[in-house]
């Protein structure tokens, strides 16, 4: 009995298919879909689940990228420099925004001390300061509003402000891109340039490969959790066309 009343429910739903129009007979409604709207109706479900998901994804990736741009910011290697001509083989040298230091390899001693001052008030330096503490600043603050926004103990999602802390990630993740960007580029002239002299040729530190990597995965955590805009449908079945009954 159950098998003959299954088969009989696939041949209505297949009728009502190449119809383009079904009527589903029961007690307590009465209620005739189309096929569009019963093809499109798992459309909502799907929209809202992948923004979820892109959210979540924003949520573990945005800490990360902080993180790595907080010890870039704050680790003297932006530039360094090991094997210096003029000075033992076992010295190397290194500088951040902050400090300059000197590590003797051999004997495993690191001294660090505050950048000279000619350099420290350079606009250069100057500026990439002002770069970095800002995107440091701008993502702590998005990530405290993505936390508030997706309000996890009470279990209600607020799209907008969501949405609007992943615009502020992206901010944070494109001015922290930006300044190391800029530091590797007066790297690489100097490499380049015959006129400066080989013992001031740095290279590329530590800290710009992290400030890279801290900036773009800000970046793409921005572009997850700005999901937080679509807004799925939750009205379900009642944003359906409004249906007809059919005789067949």
């Amino acid at each position: 009995m159950q098998s003959q009343t299954g088969s009989q429910a696939s041949l209505r739903l297949s009728f009502c298919l190449e119809k383009k129009k079904c009527c589903f007979p029961f007690p307590n409604l009465s209620s005739t879909f189309t096929s569009d709207s019963i093809q499109k109706l798992h459309l909502p479900v799907f929209k809202g689940a992948m923004a979820t998901g892109a959210i979540v994804f924003g949520l573990v990736l945005a800490p990360m990228g902080w993180i790595l741009m907080l010890a870039a910011t704050v680790t003297p290697q932006w530039h360094e420099f090991s094997r210096r001509p003029g000075f033992p083989q076992d010295v190397s040298f290194s500088d951040g925004l902050w400090e300059s230091c000197v590590e003797v390899t051999s004997l495993q001693n690191k001294v660090c001390q505050p950048l000279p001052v000619e350099i420290a008030i350079s606009w250069p330096i100057q500026m990439v300061r002002t770069l970095s503490v800002v995107s440091v600043l701008a993502g702590f603050l998005s990530y405290v509003l993505t936390h508030v926004g997706t309000r996890w103990w009470s279990g209600h999602l607020n799209r907008c402000l969501v949405g609007s802390s992943g615009l502020l990630h992206l901010f944070s993740g494109g001015l922290y891109l930006c300044a190391t960007s800029f530091m590797a580029y007066r790297a690489l002239v100097d490499l380049t340039n015959p006129q400066v002299p080989p013992e001031d040729k740095y290279h590329l530190g530590t800290c710009v490969y992290l400030g890279w990597a801290g900036g773009a995965a800000e970046t793409l955590a921005g572009l997850c959790l700005a999901t937080g805009f679509h807004r799925k449908n939750e009205h379900g079945l009642r944003s359906l066309p409004v249906p007809y009954r059919i005789d067949y």
